[in-house]
């Protein structure tokens, strides 16, 4: 060995057993969930205050006012009513999903894969125009294609069918990131002791599965309830709307309003204020009971579980979940290209969505990086210490940001950034610290609940032959959660790639790809926002190949 390689190797020892430290460590723990209580949970919550500076004006505007109150309750039960249907079809259609990208192997796989995340890279509210002019009865001013379905005339089932596109994503990869971590030898020990293919899954991968299921359970509930950009444009395009709302859509609203009605400040809050607590209550409950239900059931039906796992039975799931993923996700996200065939019209400002296009890509990209750098840590310390608690209380404060409703999220991002001397006026540095907000958690969620089926006598084991942490968690936790990293990875990405809502709330000037789109829709100006929703789902697409393609590579 060369003096300069036993140098190096020195240095590397040294920064090793520093950060293998009790002192660094604990000093990173403190660092890591000062951020998130600084940085993602203040922000977000800052507009509930008004519980405490400002209880006389709730009580004035809202519980003084019976139509006031009956149009939040109404709402409020419309938002939690539509989130359970749409999570429950999610589980319905995207576990076989999930099932097929994982334990299948077929010609082109890794594109199809790719191409489930893509609903998440366009803007929610061209992701909204595009759900309706697919399904729904428009006025004639829209001039939506005439080959598209149009027979949805009901708004609560329009937003059921948005919402699925919105969440659905979500529910397919934290269950696959999950199902790739379990060990198949496992189904294939229980086939050869007689068990057929469905009751070795049922039977055996499923109690493994129960953190993934809630982190897609958790995941599609809070999407649901928090989408406002996409509901909001969806039921402004559909003909006779009427007077439906979700708690979102009157947040969004009344935001709206405030300019010229401050009076809407506390029954904007209220509205909050309702949705958070109820969301995290049920979110709490159903953890509960998903992971302390007894699963499997103990009786088995060899017979009819024999006749599930064979002939034409599994063909029928699995292309009932890939007609689902094309009918109901994909062609509904990406119709509003129809108008690129219907109404073609000269382009002529190209050199803007450029500079736009790539202005987006550098946020997400730093947003995401900053999520996994500082999320990853805080979802080990969440899932190694579940039994106590406060991480069990930052488990459940992790939820917050996802269930705060984006116009209500942006509204308080804005107002608690703006007042901080020094970022108010940084344009960039505002965008990137409201959408770490709102895509931390999704990383800590996905990685959280991979870390939590994984036995920790593994990395002790490791540590009692003389491992330091760093290198127990690289050499043997990391490779087990890597699928996990990713799909948080990518979760973040495109979140932020999309997000148009909060981003104007924060900086109204705000010159992103999403942004430059809905100003589009917003103009009538269907075509260009078409093409311009082509050129960011390609670039998208493209990236997110390469991302997967190098990070196989990096982990094979």
């Amino acid at each position: 060995m060369t003096k300069v390689n036993r140098l190096a190797e020195g240095r590397k020892k040294t920064l090793l057993d520093l950060v293998s430290g009790r002192r660094f460590r604990t000093g990173w723990k403190s660092f890591i969930i000062l951020f998130f209580i600084i940085f993602v949970i203040l922000p977000t919550v800052w507009i509930l205050s008004y519980v405490v500076t400002d209880w006389s004006s709730i009580q004035t505007e809202v519980f003084d006012k019976p139509e006031i109150m009956q149009v939040i309750t109404d709402a409020i039960i419309a938002s939690f009513e539509i989130a359970i249907i749409v999570t429950v079809i999610d589980i319905i259609v995207g576990l076989p999903m999930a099932w097929i990208m994982v334990r299948k192997e077929f010609k082109g796989k890794q594109y199809l894969d790719t191409l489930i995340d893509m609903p998440l890279a366009v803007p929610t509210a061209a992701l909204g125009f595009s759900c309706a002019i697919f399904w729904a009865v428009t006025p004639d001013k829209v001039n939506a294609p005439d080959f598209s379905l149009a027979f949805i005339t009901s708004p609560f089932m329009l937003i059921i069918l948005l919402h699925v596109v919105f969440s659905y994503p979500y529910m397919v990869r934290s269950l696959s990131a999950i199902l790739e971590q379990i060990d198949q030898t496992y189904e294939t020990a229980g086939r050869t002791l007689g068990a057929s293919k469905f009751t070795a899954a049922r039977t055996i991968t499923l109690p493994l599965f129960r953190a993934g299921l809630v982190t897609g359970i958790i995941l599609c509930l809070a999407r649901s309830l928090s989408e406002t950009g996409g509901t909001m444009i969806a039921l402004s395009t559909m003909a006779n709307a009427g007077t439906f709302e979700t708690g979102p859509t009157i947040i969004g609203k009344w935001k709206a309003l405030l300019s010229t009605n401050p009076d809407l400040a506390a029954p904007l809050a209220f509205v909050s204020i309702l949705l958070i607590v109820i969301s995290l209550v049920l979110l709490v409950v159903l953890k509960l009971m998903v992971m302390k239900v007894r699963l499997p059931a103990g009786k088995v039906w060899p017979k009819w579980e024999r006749t599930l796992s064979r002939n034409w039975v599994p063909k029928l799931k699995d292309g009932s979940a890939i007609i689902f993923l094309f009918i109901f996700v994909l062609i509904p996200s990406f119709f509003i290209f129809s108008y690129v065939l219907v109404s073609p019209s000269a382009i002529t400002e190209w050199g803007t969505f450029w500079n736009a296009l790539i202005y987006s890509f550098i946020i997400a990209g730093i947003v995401t990086a900053i999520d996994i750098v500082l999320g990853v840590p805080m979802a080990l310390y969440i899932a190694r210490g579940h039994s106590l608690k406060f991480p069990q209380f930052l488990d459940v404060l992790v939820n917050v940001p996802l269930i705060v409703p984006t116009a209500a999220l942006g509204y308080s991002l804005g107002v608690f950034w703006k007042g901080v001397p020094g970022i108010g006026s940084l344009d960039f540095v505002l965008i990137i610290m409201a959408h770490v907000a709102f895509t931390y958690p999704l990383v800590v969620r996905n990685v959280a609940g991979a870390v939590e089926e994984i036995d920790p006598s593994y990395e002790e084991t490791a540590r009692t032959l003389g491992a330091k942490p760093l290198q127990a968690f690289r050499r043997v936790l990391y490779p087990m959660i890597k699928a996990s990293i990713l799909a948080g990875a990518i979760m973040a990405f495109t979140r932020s790639l999309g997000e148009t809502g909060a981003t104007l709330a924060v900086v109204s000037s705000a010159n992103t790809a999403p942004v430059y789109i809905v100003n589009l829709i917003k103009a009538d100006q269907f075509y260009l926002a078409a093409m311009a929703c082509i050129v960011l789902i390609i670039v998208s697409y493209i990236f997110m190949l390469a991302l997967r393609y190098v990070t196989k590579r990096r982990t094979d």
